[in-house]
């Protein structure tokens, strides 16, 4: 079923044939969980992405999948027509953003879960299950994310961590993050280590992320000042604040190719992510705060270039040197002035 523009919305449920929710599912399946996938060009990763939840759905826990199509040119729109006829799918004209996108899905859903995934993530067996066990252990818990890795399986830190301050900054910049599983004190913004111990982060990621439907009722939908990036934190930020914990589940994990939408090379994000965050610090920080917050950036990136760079050079290692590269750009960008909307 595809929905051509957000006018077309309101009355989505009430044209959905009684039937439609119940087909494949097995009768003693509630139908609890709305999955949201916002779509922009990467019609091959979605197919992936549509297969796991179709083949790794929770006992008991039925799943409706919602697709918002953010304007692609690459026949995504189509393929889910052709393939997933069972997909619900909105279709924008334009990209409206990442945080538009989903909550035009969560406008239109009434499960009591909801399922944040990428495009570029996938689930695992059992991820799901854990993930709602997690969320139904306790009434409070109002978030819950899964460990993230990478498609040749190694972790992916960006899977959580602190709320973004000058100290967890600093951490993360000046490695001393990656202390943290014996001094609490030196966590960073992301998690510096795996680790197989469920915990309440202060934020964890929306490539993946299980939110209580309660949650957006209480605290509010994604904040559409946000184009993309910084969604999780800020959201996450706000159900804290609202009372609701935020866990990290390691039992369950998820494969996030991460970035594929903004940039097709694995693992390597687009510079919007580091402007996104000065945007997102400064909106909760102030100016002053900010002006320090770069000046920590460029002092760790520019240390990471020297450092990447000369072992790049007497190795002869183009990875480091590529790394330096990346570094370069990040250093380059932490001395833009954040524009920041009201």
């Amino acid at each position: 079923m595809t929905v051509s523009n957000s006018a077309e919305l309101t009355d989505l449920n009430d044209r959905l044939a009684p039937g439609d929710a119940a087909t494949h599912r097995p009768a003693a399946e509630v139908l609890d969980v709305t999955a949201v996938i916002v779509n922009w060009n990467t019609a091959d990763l979605l197919d992936q992405c549509l297969t796991s939840l179709r083949d790794h759905r929770a006992p008991g826990h039925g799943v409706e999948v919602i697709v918002v199509d953010n304007g692609s040119t690459d026949g995504s729109v189509a393929m889910i027509e052709q393939r997933w006829p069972e997909v619900t799918v909105v279709a924008n004209a334009d990209n409206v953003g990442f945080c538009r996108a989903n909550n035009q899905a969560i406008e239109i859903s009434d499960k009591p879960y909801l399922l944040l995934i990428n495009a570029d993530a996938r689930l695992t067996p059992g991820c799901l299950r854990h993930l709602v066990a997690r969320m139904e252990s306790d009434d409070r818990v109002g978030v819950v994310a899964p460990r993230l890795e990478y498609g040749d399986g190694r972790f992916q830190r960006w899977t959580a961590g602190r709320a973004p301050s000058l100290r967890s900054v600093a951490s993360y910049l000046f490695l001393t993050d990656r202390l943290d599983g014996r001094f609490p004190a030196l966590a960073g913004t992301y998690l510096g280590h795996d680790t197989a111990v469920a915990f309440e982060p202060q934020w964890v990621s929306s490539a993946c992320m299980l939110v209580r439907r309660a949650v957006v009722d209480d605290v509010g939908p994604l904040d559409e000042r946000i184009f993309v990036y910084m969604d999780d934190v800020e959201l996450c930020q706000r159900a804290r604040d609202g009372g609701w914990a935020v866990w990290y589940e390691p039992a369950a994990t998820a494969v996030h190719l991460m970035g594929q939408s903004t940039k097709r090379r694995t693992g390597v994000a687009s510079p919007e992510a580091l402007r996104a965050f000065n945007r997102y610090f400064q909106r909760r920080h102030g100016r002053g705060r900010t002006t320090a917050l770069r000046a920590l950036q460029a002092g760790g990136f520019g240390l990471r270039v020297l450092a990447y760079g000369a072992t790049g050079l007497v190795l002869h290692d183009d990875g480091r040197r590529a790394q330096a590269r990346a570094h370069l750009s990040h250093l380059k960008l932490s001395l833009e002035t954040p524009e920041v909307a009201a």
